[in-house]
Formats: C-alpha cells, structure tokens, sequence
C-alpha cells in the first residue's frame, strides 16, 4: 500500500511505504530536505503503550513486595526499607523524564518516540554525567546515592520558546504527584500501615521534596537553569551548562564544609519549617534516614587513616 506525501515546500510527490518503522517516525523531504510532517503507525503507539504499562507495573511490584517484607520481617527491614525508597526514587524520576519526554512530543519533537523515552524505562533516560558522575559525587559527601537521568531532547523541533519552557518545567509534575500521594497515604487511616511503615513514607515524601527543589535551582544541568535559558537564549545557556560539574561541586562543597556560616543552617532550617507546613515530621525522616545510607563519614575515615 503506498503512502505518498507532498511536500508543501517544493511540492514533491514520493512515497515513502518503503521506510520502516523507526525512519518514518520523522519524514524529510529528499529534494529540499525540509521537515514535512510524522508518520507514526497507529500499531507503534499501542507497542508503547504496552512498555508503558509493563514499566508501570514493575514500579509496583517492587514497591509493594519491598513494604511487604519491611512489614512483615525484621530481619530484611534495613534492606527492604532501602529498596521501597529506592524504588520509588527511580519509579519518580523515571516519571519525571517521562514528562519532560511526553511534553516534548505533544509541543513538536518526534525524536523522543523513536529514542524510546516515552516508554517510562529508566534504563533509557541513564547517561554517564548525570546518571552516574554527579550523583557518585554526592554519594562520596553525603553517603547517600541519588541516581540521575536525563532525556536529549531536539530542541530545534520545539515550536517555541513558551513551549521549550513547558518541556523542562514538566519534569516535576512527578515529584508533586509522588509527593501528594505518600501525604494521602501518611493521613489514611489504613490500619495495615505499620508506624515504621509511616516514618518510611515521611523520608520518601522529603527525597521527593529535594528532588522537586534541587530540580528547580537555577544551575546549569538542572531544569530551572533551562527552563529560564529557553525564555533567555539558549546559546548563553549552553556556554555557562559546560560549567555544569564544577558549579555543582562547589555547591556541595559549600554546604558539607559550610564555607559560609550561619547561611546554610538558615536554609535547612527554612526547608525544614516548609516539610512541616505540609504535614511531614522531622523526627520521623531522620528516624528512617539510615535506611537510605550506604556509607556514612565514619566509614569514610577508615580510608584515610
């Protein structure tokens, strides 16, 4: 069956039946090599839809059997306990590219379909500086592993500035989404829920809030830094996002060694009155912080003795 196109730049007749799969996802004109539109077969959006669910439902095993065996043996509770927060910041994070992702095909850039990122896999959105540098940074200051992603999106396919700045701000929308359910959750008056359960939910609900702040700093890497440079100008944007690994270094140094005293305590003791304002206990997230430790200071001073 053919499927011809014209294009309406040169006016061009061709089909292009012979394409496969993948190569029509974006069709350009051979003749003056101008973007004239998307084929995606309506079979390749149910094949997506199924990785998506199957994604989903992964998210849901894991979680659920890691609360089933915190709740039900002491014995695996620490191990257990890191897999349900563990769990739920990979499925968060996987739902916050996915965003960025899904917003990026509705506002004009195709490429993410055929790239795989709307399939909520989080082995899609893993890549070395993000995914693994960085967060192995934080991991050596803080003993705690953050895992990054990110989804490369075609910015040039983006119809505008306004709609670039929907794509990098719709990032959050998991973390908001994540947040308000564990709050449900916290309030319900489920009697199955263990209070250990509870103070496990508080420090998931706090990873989701730093996870939403850290997000919407404006430094190079991170969503606020491109969302305000896709208002601005992308090309100062990218100068200054090649900076990107030694502004967050310096960063976290400033915090770990407290290069300025005083500012940062008032700015975890500003956080903290904002994680009461919506209903989390401090006292239940440090109870259950250590479930999220791998490697503490102490055992970091081992290594240099």
């Amino acid at each position: 069956m053919k499927k011809n196109i014209i294009c309406p730049y040169c006016n061009t007749d061709r089909d292009y039946s012979e394409l496969s799969r993948r190569e029509r996802v974006l069709i350009f004109c051979f003749f003056c090599n101008e973007e004239i539109g998307e084929i995606i077969p309506k079979l390749d959006y149910f094949y997506e839809f199924c990785h998506f669910v199957f994604n989903c439902l992964v998210y849901v095993f894991l979680l659920s059997l890691s609360a089933y065996f915190f709740e039900t043996s002491n014995d695996w509770k620490n191990f257990s306990g890191f897999i349900f927060i563990f769990s739920l910041m990979i499925a968060s994070i996987s739902l916050h590219e996915f965003f960025h992702a899904f917003f990026a095909f509705l506002l004009g850039d195709y490429s993410v379909f055929r790239k795989g990122y709307l399939r909520l896999n989080f082995f899609k959105y893993i890549h070395t500086i993000n995914s693994i540098v960085l967060p192995g940074v934080i991991f050596l200051f803080v003993g705690v592993f953050f895992p990054g992603a990110a989804v490369y999106i075609q910015e040039e396919n983006i119809r505008n500035r306004i709609s670039s700045f929907i794509v990098y701000i719709s990032g959050v929308f998991s973390q908001v989404i994540f947040i308000f359910t564990i709050l449900i959750l916290i309030d319900s008056d489920l009697h199955f829920l263990s209070d250990d359960f509870k103070s496990l939910l508080h420090v998931s609900a706090f990873i989701q809030v730093l996870i939403l702040i850290t997000n919407l700093l404006p430094i190079p890497g991170f969503d606020g830094w491109n969302a305000i440079f896709s208002l601005i100008s992308r090309e100062i944007g990218e100068i200054f996002s090649g900076l990107s690994t030694p502004i967050v270094i310096a960063f976290l140094c400033i915090i770990v060694f407290d290069l300025f005293p005083g500012k940062v305590e008032s700015i975890f003791l500003i956080l903290m009155e904002a994680i009461k304002k919506i209903g989390l206990d401090e006292d239940l997230i440090f109870s259950s912080w250590s479930y999220l430790i791998l490697i503490d200071i102490e055992t970091l001073n081992l290594f240099w003795k």
